[in-house]
């Protein structure tokens, strides 16, 4: 007895000293009292010297050099380095721009001067630029990536060492990562002891295929010290062979303001008369080396006379269209469209096969309170053989209410109707002929007009006239047996979202009624639905979602078809960051439409650093982990239950499911898609 108590007791220990270990919150902050004081007046800075920010307005100048060091044909795939995959191996650019802070990282940038050798300067490597604007004091350093070493709820991720400087009142913060991991950086800051103020900070990280090292100087100034006053970034990028360096240099708080009517210009004589530090040799001479390969204006002659047709013209064509983004845009409007082939828009599915879509966009603004946007997508699942298009064409009226009205056109999405086979089973066919021909496969094909409105600051109201079409897979088999192959519903769709709470869970009501007799439709019924959703930001990056609903059917007359808006089978799902915690992975698309009500509950738990982040080896390049469970209580079954769990990274988003049924194991799958060059 004495020793089954003592190994249960070293069990209990170990398991406390594990637990510890994982927990560990900064439990060694520095070595001496007044280090520890020290860290703790840099943590609290931001609250004790807070300055409002929101809405601050700079002017910014922004150097910045790329050189390729080794390049091959797979940079072409990259978005934004097309301009780096040919011709000159060292780049150049500038900008001056006007930067306005709307909080929560969130920033204005708008170029109004710009010059250099980069034929489309505007995108190469836009995630690089991120880098130039760090917020320190916040949790995360950028938007929604890299953990704060100066957060206070950060430094259980971190160890620190507090150094004496040079100069009288400064010490040296040094801080590296208690494991390595690409949301974590390891650097040095220079800080005011008496305020615990950051005059300086210098470090470097790992994140999005780009390494890199950023020095930050901050603002001197009473009003602006939460914000750079100056910036360095060295980056470097490595893909299949590619290796391209590039160098940002920004400059915070000119003091030269241009008028709003200079916008986008390419102007070297002002440029110069705004730079506010000189260019280094090198860098002239990337100048002088550009104006010489121009061609001349009027002779049109340059020092590239030959043109190789394949490379120069056949080449440069293809990969315009094919590998990047294609759009233009003026004052008034834009067009995108996304590259024709990019990996980020791929995705595989155990239960619903490999699919592919594209994305569009295009926008015409009238006024500052009116515009027309439409955004169709495009997509093909291999399994099905299906193409899915959705084409929204909205005109906003009042966007300060959310006031638009709406024309949305879709097509390609299947639903299963099995009350038409089991009205010909009634019939006495025999039904084994019959397996295997999807007769109780419809493809739906609608057009829906809405109009929607936010009443108050917590009511939006939506009113719809809704249209299906939905033909039989097999129409030729329906006909056959003289049953219709093409069913019609018109019905008019009220909708309610409520939001009673300030960041609070947001509720929806749905009530659709089908009306007979109109445009050929002969489907009658009621269908309501109640859902609630809440997305609760935590402390670092951490996100909770929940989401719960019910819906059914009343008045069900003439009907077969069981459609819910929020209870629907996605056979195009989307990325980490779309609809995967509201969706079940594994649940036959024929469960769907197979019951008159239904129960559901869809719950997800992400953070950057969870479980597999602290593994040796791969546990430094998984971005974020999710875990999921998820139940559904339908008609003629006992409630379908699904666990998962899910991790990102700058590759691939992966997860992995569990089913069961009647409290038995049913079945295991996984999910992936590529998230390559997903932020570019």
């Amino acid at each position: 007895m004495n020793v089954k108590r003592t190994t249960a007791q070293l069990a209990f220990r170990f398991t406390l000293m594990c637990l510890g270990l994982l927990t560990a919150g900064g439990v060694t902050l520095a070595q001496s009292p007044q280090d520890s004081v020290t860290l703790q007046r840099v943590f609290d800075y931001q609250r004790n010297f807070q300055h409002h920010t929101e809405g601050v307005q700079q002017n910014v100048y922004m150097k910045y050099t790329f050189h390729t060091e080794r390049r091959n044909v797979m940079l072409n795939l990259v978005p934004t380095m097309y301009t780096l995959a040919k011709g000159e191996r060292t780049r150049m650019g500038e900008s001056y721009c006007r930067l306005t802070y709307l909080g929560n990282h969130k920033l204005n940038l708008k170029r109004q001067v710009s010059t250099g050798n980069i034929a489309h300067y505007k995108k190469a490597m836009p995630t690089v630029l991120e880098l130039t604007t760090p917020c320190i004091y916040e949790e995360c350093v950028f938007d929604n990536y890299i953990l704060s070493p100066f957060y206070k709820g950060n430094r259980r991720f971190y160890r620190y060492t507090v150094v004496p400087a040079q100069a009288a009142h400064e010490a040296v913060v040094t801080f590296r990562p208690r494991l390595a991991n690409t949301q974590l950086i390891t650097g040095k800051a220079y800080v005011d002891v008496p305020t615990g103020k950051i005059t300086k900070v210098m470090f470097d990280g790992e994140f999005d295929m780009i390494s890199f090292k950023v020095d930050v100087v901050q603002s001197d100034e009473e009003q602006h010290t939460l914000l750079p006053r100056s910036c360095h970034v060295d980056a470097s990028f490595k893909f299949i062979g590619n290796h391209v360096r590039s160098q940002f240099d920004v400059v915070y708080g000119c003091p030269i303001t241009l008028p709003d009517s200079i916008e986008d210009r390419d102007d070297l004589p002002l440029m110069e008369r705004l730079r506010p530090v000189p260019l280094l040799t090198a860098e002239q001479q990337i100048y002088r080396q550009h104006e010489v390969a121009m061609p001349d204006t009027i002779t049109g002659d340059s020092t590239e006379q030959r043109v190789n047709w394949w490379k120069d013209v056949a080449w440069e064509a293809i990969s315009e269209n094919l590998f990047k983004s294609l759009g233009t845009e003026n004052e008034h409007s834009y067009v995108r469209l996304s590259p024709i082939i990019a990996p980020q828009y791929l995705s595989y599915s155990h239960k619903r096969g490999l699919s592919y879509k594209l994305k569009a966009g295009a926008r015409y603004t009238f006024s500052p309170h009116r515009y027309i946007t439409f955004d169709p997508e495009v997509g093909y699942n291999f399994k099905f053989k299906q193409l899915f298009v959705t084409a929204p064409l909205r005109m906003t009226y009042n966007p300060k209410r959310d006031g638009y009205a709406e024309i949305v056109v879709g097509n390609g999405n299947h639903i299963t109707n099995s009350s038409v086979v089991d009205a010909i089973a009634d019939e006495g066919i025999d039904m084994t002929d019959l397996d295997g021909m999807d007769l109780d496969f419809f493809k739906d094909s609608y057009i829906e007009v809405r109009n929607n409105i936010e009443a108050f600051d917590w009511l939006s109201i939506m009113t719809a006239l809704s249209y299906h079409r939905r033909k039989a897979v097999n129409s030729a088999k329906m006909r056959e047996m003289d049953k219709p192959d093409v069913y019609r519903s018109f019905s008019p769709i009220l909708t309610l979202k409520v939001t009673p709470w300030h960041n609070g869970p947001l509720l929806t009501l749905d009530y659709e009624r089908g009306i007979s007799d109109v445009l050929k439709s002969e489907l009658r019924y009621e269908r309501w639905e109640f859902d609630a959703s809440w997305k609760i930001h935590m402390r670092r990056m951490s996100l909770m979602n929940l989401r719960a609903g019910c819906g059914f059917y009343t008045n069900k007359h003439t009907s077969y078809f069981v459609d819910f808006d929020n209870f629907r089978d996605n056979f195009i799902p989307g990325g980490w960051d779309d609809d995967w915690t509201g969706q079940f992975q594994l649940l036959n698309s024929k469960w769907y439409n197979a019951s008159e009500y239904y129960f559901r509950v869809n719950t997800s738990y992400e953070s950057p650093l969870l479980f597999a982040t602290w593994l040796p080896l791969i546990g430094r390049y998984i971005e974020r982990e999710r875990l999921y469970a998820s139940a559904v209580l339908i008609a003629h079954t006992r409630p379908y239950y699904e666990l998962g769990y899910g991790l990102s990274n700058r590759y691939f988003s992966g997860g992995v499911f569990v089913s069961m049924l009647n409290g038995k194991f049913h079945e295991f799958g996984g999910k992936i898609t590529i998230e390559l060059f997903r932020r570019w």
